[in-house]
This record gives structure tokens, sequence and C-alpha cells, in this order.
């Protein structure tokens, strides 16, 4: 019958394919979703069942798509929507801060969406080194609209917009929520149907609205696209998490290997400068938003884990129950073994933070100190004279600072 009937509907399997093939919006993929749908209505119609059949199974009770339907035991119905964007540059301890947020369960999360997006706007060069400052004007304000429009897609599971490059951006696996949505138009090891794939985006789509609660996190957001799209959304919440440049910029060179140190001098100017620029807009946006917009030191993250985690969580409306303290703890202060780079886990969350002392040179540090003394003086980092002050952690480089009338 179900042939039959594409057949009079005059929808072949290869119309089918040729629409999951292309890069065109999801909202196609949701127009034959649609159409399956009728048809295996009338299908179960024909051979007389009582109830309709969705993704091969049948079931008695098609219920809408409510951004509150709870349909993961134990979940929350009652809670009111809201948007989380987390915005920092990579290296600079989002991998920990987000997993930390992810606690609460009515989390949906999902990691790195503009990983393919900045690489087709800006190039190449620019997805590798996470840096801006050298794109042109017009491409930059080219870029900022469709990572705005992107990201809006994600924290209102607005999935029917997004092309087939959108979602194989493999920074998604990275996620278990947004995981789900990858591997929809992955090719598994057996193939699926335009049917399977399609039911695959709708079942990615309704997990995303059981969550009342939607958050991205993502280094490749620059300030002028967060004032922007705390406009748009009354109910989004940003969190600017910074960390010492010094920090940062060592772990790139040896994770993302972004740079060679003979290069420190020009690739933190660069950084700085895009740093400088973010940090005014979000100091701007802090006092117009003061209940929407926190910016948060990594550093004092890692000093206090809990006391920090806990205002965090009161910043965004979560819960902040005794399985997050564990998880914290746990991954914080319990003394395990770091399991890798990309990794949550860390026997000391303080000397974690500052590890990149005894890595970096005096000279290398001095460059970055030069390049970005504004920077410290505004969210207080201390520059370094000597190679003792360098390599001695008793010598705090971090002091207590008031930022626009807010302690950092």
């Amino acid at each position: 019958m179900l042939t039959f009937g594409l057949f009079k509907m005059k929808i072949s399997k290869r119309t089918l394919y040729s629409l999951l093939r292309t890069r065109c919006s999801f909202k196609k993929l949701l127009a034959v979703s649609l159409l399956l749908g009728s048809l295996l209505l009338f299908v179960s119609v024909e051979v007389g069942t009582n109830a309709p059949w969705v993704g091969g199974r049948a079931t008695r009770n098609l219920q809408p798509l409510n951004p509150l339907e709870n349909v993961e035991a134990g979940r929350p119905t009652s809670v009111t929507c809201r948007k989380v964007l987390l915005v920092t540059y990579g290296r600079s301890g989002s991998t920990f801060t987000s997993a930390v947020i992810q606690q609460d369960p009515r989390v949906f999360y999902t990691f790195e969406p503009l990983y393919n997006l900045i690489r087709s706007h800006l190039g190449p060069e620019h997805g590798e080194k996470h840096v801006f400052a050298r794109a042109s004007q017009q491409a930059m304000e080219n870029f900022n609209q469709i990572s705005v429009d992107l990201v809006e897609m994600f924290l209102t599971c607005g999935f029917e917009s997004l092309t087939v490059s959108d979602i194989k951006n493999y920074q998604l696996r990275n996620s278990k929520d947004s995981r789900m949505l990858w591997a929809c138009v992955q090719k598994p090891k057996v193939p699926q149907s335009p049917a399977q794939i399609v039911d695959c985006f709708l079942r990615a789509r309704r997990t995303c609205l059981s969550h009342p609660i939607k958050m991205v996190k993502t280094i490749r957001f620059r300030g002028t696209a967060a004032r922007q799209i705390l406009s748009r959304h009354d109910d989004l919440k940003v969190l600017y998490l910074i960390r010492d440049p010094r920090g940062t910029l060592s772990s790139q060179a040896r994770v993302f290997r972004t740079f060679k140190w003979e290069g420190v001098g020009n690739y933190s100017a660069d950084y700085c400068q895009v740093f400088r620029e973010d940090l005014a807009i979000m100091g701007e946006l802090l006092e117009t938003y003061p209940d929407r917009v926190k910016i948060l030191r990594y550093e004092t993250l890692a000093a206090s884990p809990l006391k920090v985690s806990e205002e965090v969580y009161t910043f965004l409306g979560l819960s902040f129950t005794s399985q997050v303290k564990a998880f914290i703890y746990n991954r914080t202060m319990a003394g395990h073994k770091p399991n890798h780079a990309y990794g949550t886990l860390r026997s000391n969350s303080t000397e974690a933070a500052y590890s990149w002392r005894s890595k970096i040179s005096l000279q290398a540090a001095q460059a970055i100190d030069g390049n970005c003394k504004d920077i410290y003086e505004a969210l207080g980092y201390v520059a370094v004279s000597t190679e003792a002050e360098l390599k001695d952690t008793d010598h705090s480089l971090l002091k207590p600072v008031l930022f626009r009338g807010h302690q950092l």
C-alpha cells in the first residue's frame, strides 16, 4: 500500500533521495516527513488498524511537539523555557564549565555549532586559529549575521531550517544531545532509507523540545553577535567565560598547534585585539542586561569550583543539587588523574588552571603581557617581570577586581 500511495502521490524513491542529498534546508526534509506521515496514516487506515504508525511502530496517541513535553521519566514539566549561550575562546575552560551546567537534566546542550560555518565564510585558517582579527569587515559582518541565525536555530530547536552541511559538523558529536542530530546524516554501517533519516531528524527535534532549557557553547561567537541575539531573545542568558591570555595561548599552541612560539608576538596581538573588542561590548551588555549577562573568570571557577558553580547555577536559574555538587567535587578536588586534553577530569582544578606557568618561557609570557596589558588591568591579571614570578605558583598572577561594578 505504501508503494501504491507513493505512486499515486507521484513521489518516487529517487525524488526522496535527491532531496536528502542536496544542501537545501531541512524545511524540505520536514515537508517530506509530513508527506510520509500522511501516507503512513493513510496506510494504517486502509489496513483497518486503529493505531497510526510512527517510525514503523504502532502507537495509540500521537502527542504534539510541546516545548514542555515530558518524554523522559522524572523530567520537570513546569519550568519556564529559557536559553543559555556560553561564549568564550578556544582552550579557556569551556568544556569543564559546560559539563558543570549540563548536570541539570533539563538542559539540551549543543557543542560548537559554528565549526563548519567559520570555515565556509571566513576560510580554514580562521577555523583552525580561532582568531578573527585579519578577516575583512564585510566578511565579519556576514559571518556574525549568519552565526546569530544558526545559533538561534539550535536554541529554539528550529532544526527544519538547518542545512545538511550544518548537521555534518562533527563537533556536534561532543554532546550526547546534539550527537543524535549529527548521526541523522552520517553514513551508518547499514544504509538508512530516506524515511529513517527523516524519522531520526524528527526524534532529535522532539527530544530538544522536551528540554525546557536549551544551551549552546561556542568559541566562535563575537561580541557584536552577542549584542544582536540578546536583543532578540528576552529569555536568553549569556555567560562570557574568560581566561588569562597566557594560559589560553599556551594551551592553544600545545593542543590546537595554532602557532609556533617564535610567532607568539604577532599571534597574541591578533588574539588580544579580538579579546579587547569583545570585552568592550560584553562590558556594555553587562550594564544593559545585568540579570542576563555574566562574565566569569576561569581561574576564579578553578579556585572555588563549588562556590562559583553555585553562583553560575543561581544566575542561570538551575537546580544546584547534591548530584551536581558530587560531580564537581569528583572532577576538581578528588585527586583523580586527568583523562586527556579535552577532558573534564582534574586532580586539582587550581593546579590545572595554572599548569601553563611551567610550560611557557619568560620571553613568550612577556610578549603576551605587552600585547594584552589593558586587558590584564581590566580583568585582574598580573604581568611578570622575572622567571621567579612566572614559575613560582605561590606568586599569584590574579587579583580581585571590579569590572563595570561587578566582582570577577
